[in-house]
């Protein structure tokens, strides 16, 4: 029950960790084979367990040969509240031995300023170390919320400790939180905590069954034995856990390097016991009431045996093992290295959706005291190439990304919670060739100087021309602080590994590395593939799910920052009824989670180890609930108890159940794209959850489809490198944006060039944007805007695409209209040339919402601005195009011509294949329906004609008038009627003979009447048409036609 700084519930979290990013998952555990001293043997009971060490309680005080008291807060140790924050003060007065049991009591009073009660905790160290055995005690403790007893085990003098717990390991036989207070407020059971130290810890809870009452005495027993751990109540067999399932990640201090100790460890050194009873804490809430004081905690005897076989390993006795008991699941730490130097600066590869990114390190020295240092990459023999590194006094080398962005790492800490322990460490080989005595060399890791971590190693440690091997602890860099220096931020690590002596010095160097332990994952983060551009305005309303992938959902220390946990593949599968939950925003306001049968139930839920299973209320989905998003101001807000998004315990005051459940929920919107969003709250200072939600389906209008253009209003990108001129186009050589120019000049970064469709154009630049001196007469800064660039004149726009959809130029006609910075213009530099009429841009298009803008200003003078989108045009309306717009032909196919006696009966005549053949004149006849309502034959150099049109036998010819296509004609569709009308002299769809009278040339005569009505049915969404003509009495010809 030590240095738990989260929770329990909280810390099971920790177990289920990934990342997209550059490394893997912890590896499981292969099954131990039984060999003969591993097999169960099930002898008799009276042959097995002989007593060593006992305490009946049947003396009047407590007896000090066998127990010591822990006193006060834990402040001595470094544990202020015991690393709980606990609420009492141990003291040597609050245990009595009576009536043959031990009481310990918990009492309402001050004996110490800040610590409203007392207890006593006690233990057997250095009177009661031991490995292996049975340990049973008779306990039962009163009820009541913020009480927490325990009958629980420590490591004496662990090899694994140089950290801290829990690699040293903790074996709780026995907690009692908030006991009879019932629900998910009470803990009542056993646990193993194991891995890292504190806060990466590793646990194994178990509750004890239903039907054991904590309130009465109840024998609580641990068997434990080399690479396994049985537990018991009342002679029953609880759980086992097996070597497979813990471990010890520890730093190896006489090996100086971070390392798995071997399988059985940390359960593998010796341990002692420890009663206590805690007032508060972080397994309580640390919520207390007074009517659970003064609480007790009474033992009736406690008992240490051994196994009479007398075993090294402790193992043989195990009559009473359950067989059949399922072990936890195998456990082992995620363990990674990166090159940072080997041979050459490292290049970090990454393999995502089918694309190869790369990030290359280079050698360089950014430092080198005016000279005094140099560098060079040399041969060493087997060792190929290392780093020769000479100085007469100071200078460093730093290896760092060759593309200047930083590099984010995950899972080793960061700050500012430098004091949350990780496992990580920069190695590296030194061979001291020369250095002066007394001198100092700084290791370093940075994050832009002046944020830096360093360590000083005396050079004095080094033997001369010997290869020693160096490990630096990414803890030690974390912690650093130095005047005039910032802490190192580990998600921005512009330098992964800087040398500086400070003194003269010839050194080489080799085998750079960078490596890392972790419950779950750590590493690099890999490249983020650039998001979609949004594409028309985005829309909260519809159905949302997490998107299933690794890394949509973290925690971390920062927004964007889930460097504490991550899911991985892993994880994701795992959690498969968790990634089928459905958030649904309706139009009218309303919310639902929708679970289905089974969600991811966590053990502050259930008080079972996280799984899938039935929803809990209140976050089953059952309850009424709202949503409203200000889009302005980038956050959504759930209201109704049980609603969430992602998962149900972050909630803004911090993480159920440590707090109470809320009426609503606030959380932080990124629209990514018009389908997917970030999803982040702060539960608590300094924890943000984040959830990668993509839409599954669109609720109302989805907006306009995406399009090309310069309506709209565009921003410079507020990024370094988005302003800047040079000698030629692309070039910015001359002067490029920084990070620290685009703070200064905010004013600038947040004026708007409007572009309306309408062809206007506006600066809107706001009560100030940047001005320079030569507009001003003072230095260059913010001010007021200065006639004619303030916006105030009218302009327009024009664009011209270029040899390709990507390419173009940008007019903005009119004095003072502009884009970027104003004096760059097609004649020169303000005011060095008058102020002009107008400025033509040359322009590169990166998607729809990003473009390059460049302006030669005067010879060999280049601008460059990138500038973004922010906010979209509204959209065009609608246009009502009809379905028979455009060009048809009768399809050409059989049965797609044909008369009968009714209408779709062609049995008179169809036509065949053949007849398709042979008429290939007439079927690539083309009917032209234009939008604005006109109507064309286009028949070409020939068509079918009949020998009512000729006097000769039907045949391919030339057309005939009227029906050559000369004619002018209009046409009209009446959808509701289902009839499309040809108004015009001999134009026709179809056959020319067939009019809604008669036909031409035939038994039953027609004569044109200036229009023809046809039946139209359309099919296939809108591709194809059917027309049914009666021309004459039961006389129907039908043509099936296509749209081209």
């Amino acid at each position: 029950m030590i240095n738990r700084t989260r929770s329990l519930i909280y810390v099971l979290l920790i177990a289920f960790t990934g990342l997209f990013i550059a490394s893997c998952g912890g590896d499981s555990v292969g099954d131990t084979k039984d060999t003969i001293e591993t097999a169960p043997f099930y002898p008799e009971p009276a042959e097995e367990w002989q007593l060593v060490w006992s305490d009946e309680f049947d003396t009047e005080t407590l007896d000090l040969t066998k127990w010591g008291y822990d006193l006060g807060d834990g402040s001595d140790r470094g544990l202020q509240g015991w690393g709980n924050f606990e609420q009492q003060w141990y003291t040597n007065q609050n245990t009595t031995v009576s009536d043959g049991t031990l009481k310990i009591t918990a009492k309402a009073e001050s004996v110490q300023e800040g610590f409203p009660y007392t207890s006593s905790r006690i233990t057997t160290l250095d009177k009661l170390d031991f490995k292996y055995g049975r340990v049973e005690a008779s306990i039962k403790t009163t009820g009541g919320q913020g009480l927490w007893g325990a009958f629980w085990m420590l490591s004496s003098d662990s090899p694994y400790g140089s950290d801290g717990w829990a690699a040293t390991g903790e074996i709780d036989i026995m907690e009692s939180a908030n006991p009879t207070v019932g629900d998910d407020g009470e803990y009542f059971g056993t646990n193993v905590l194991h891995g890292f130290p504190s806060p990466l810890q590793q646990q194994i809870p178990e509750r004890m069954p239903e039907g054991v009452d904590v309130t009465e005495f109840n024998e609580y027993a641990l068997e434990w034995e080399q690479n396994e751990l049985r537990f018991f109540v009342n002679d029953i067999h609880l759980r086992t856990i097996t070597s497979d399932s813990y471990y010890s990640y520890f730093y190896n201090e006489e090996a100086q390097k971070y390392e798995l100790a071997e399988d059985g460890a940390p359960f593998d050194t010796e341990f002692h016991l420890i009663l206590n009873l805690a007032v508060g804490g972080v397994l309580t809430g640390n919520e207390v009431e007074g009517s659970s004081l003064p609480g007790e905690l009474e033992v009736d005897y406690v008992r240490v045996y051994e196994c009479a076989y007398d075993r090294t390993d402790g193992k043989g006795c195990n009559s009473n093992v359950n067989p059949d008991l399922e072990t936890p699941a195998p456990l082992r730490p995620a363990v990674e290295s990166f090159d940072i130097y080997l041979d050459e600066a490292a290049t970090y590869t990454w393999k995502i959706l089918g694309e190869t990114y790369v990030r290359p390190l280079k050698l360089n020295s950014f430092f080198d005291n005016e000279g005094a240092l140099s560098f060079a990459e040399v041969a060493a023999g087997d060792r190929g190439n290392v780093i020769q590194v000479v100085t007469s006094g100071g200078g460093n080398i730093s290896i760092n990304p060759d593309d200047g962005d930083p590099i984010a790492l995950f899972g080793m800490g960061n700050n500012p919670k430098f004091e949350d322990l990780h496992a990580a460490e920069l190695r590296f080989d030194i061979n001291v060739q020369s250095a002066d005595a007394a001198s100092t060399f700084l290791v370093k890791m940075d994050s832009g100087f002046p944020a830096l971590g360093q360590v000083s190693i005396s050079a004095d440690d080094f033997a001369r021309g010997t290869w020693t091997t160096v490990s630096v602890k990414v803890n030690d860099l974390l912690a650093f602080r130095g005047e005039g220096f910032d802490p190192l931020n580990t998600s921005k690590i512009q330098s992964m590994f800087v040398f500086e002596p400070t003194g003269a010095a010839e050194v080489l160097i080799d085998n750079i590395t960078l490596s890392c332990g972790n419950p779950g994952s750590c590493g690099i983060v890999a490249p983020v593939p650039p998001a979609p551009p949004i594409e028309g305005p985005f829309s909260m309303a519809g159905v949302w799910a997490i998107a299933p992938e690794a890394g949509s959902i973290g925690v971390g220390p920062v927004a964007g920052d889930i460097s504490w946990f991550a899911i991985d593949d892993v994880g994701v599968e795992e959690r498969s009824c968790f990634y089928d939950d459905t958030y649904v925003f309706n139009e009218d306001g309303s919310f639902a989670n929708v679970l289905g049968d089974d969600t991811w139930i966590e053990q502050w839920q259930s008080g079972n180890a996280d799984a899938c299973g039935a929803p809990v209320s209140p976050h089953d989905g059952m309850g009424a609930a709202t949503w409203s998003y200000d889009g302005d101001a980038g956050t959504l807000t759930l209201d109704g108890f049980g609603a969430y998004a992602g998962i149900p315990k972050a909630v803004n005051s911090g993480e159920l159940p440590n707090v109470q459940v809320p009426p609503s929920v606030t959380y932080t919107i990124e629209e990514v794209g018009n389908d997917r969003m970030i999803v982040v709250i702060e539960s608590g200072t300094g924890v943000f959850w984040q959830f990668v939600m993509q839409k599954l389906e669109s609720f109302g209008n989805p907006g306009p489809a995406p399009e090309r253009t310069f309506a709209g209003t565009w921003q410079v990108e507020p990024v370094a490198g988005s302003l800047g001129v040079g000698p030629a186009r692309g070039d910015i050589s001359w002067f490029a944006i920084d990070d620290a120019g685009v703070e200064q000049r905010s004013c600038f970064y947040d004026d708007g060039y409007v572009f309306g469709r309408d062809g206007t154009f506006n600066n809107d630049l706001g009560d100030e944007t940047w001005v320079e001196e030569w507009q001003s007469g003072s230095p260059d800064a913010c001010g007021a805007t200065v006639a004619p660039y303030d916006g105030a004149l009218s302009q327009s726009w024009t664009y011209t695409e270029g040899e390709n959809e990507d390419v173009g130029t940008l007019l903005i006609d009119g004095l003072g209209g502009y884009m970027g910075i104003p004096k760059a213009n097609n004649d020169g530099e303000l005011p060095a040339v008058s102020a002009p009429s107008s400025i033509t841009y040359e322009v590169t298009w990166e998607d729809d919402n990003t473009v390059v803008i460049d302006i030669e200003s005067g010879t060999n003078v280049w601008w460059r601005y990138r500038m973004i989108k922010t906010v979209q045009p509204e959209p065009v309306a609608p246009v009502d195009v009809s379905p028979v717009t455009g060009t048809w032909r009768v399809a050409p196919e059989a049965g797609s011509l044909g008369v009968g006696p009714a209408m779709g009966d062609i049995s008179w005549f169809a036509i065949d294949e053949a007849g398709v053949a042979q008429r290939s004149c007439f079927y690539d006849d083309d009917y032209v329906f234009s939008a604005d309502g006109t109507f064309d034959n286009v028949l070409g150099d020939d068509t079918w004609v009949e020998q009512w049109q000729t006097g000769n036998p039907d045949a391919c010819g030339a057309p005939v008038a009227p029906h050559d296509g000369l004619t002018d004609a209009t046409w009209e569709l009446d959808q509701e009627n289902g009839t499309l009308t040809i108004i015009g002299n001999g134009a026709y769809v179809g056959i020319p003979k067939a009019l809604n009278n008669g036909e031409l040339g035939a038994d039953n005569p027609g004569s044109f009447t200036g229009s023809i009505e046809y039946m139209v049915e359309f099919t296939d969404n809108d591709s194809r048409m059917v027309l049914n003509i009666e021309s004459g009495s039961n006389v129907w010809w039908r043509f099936v036609m296509e749209k081209q």
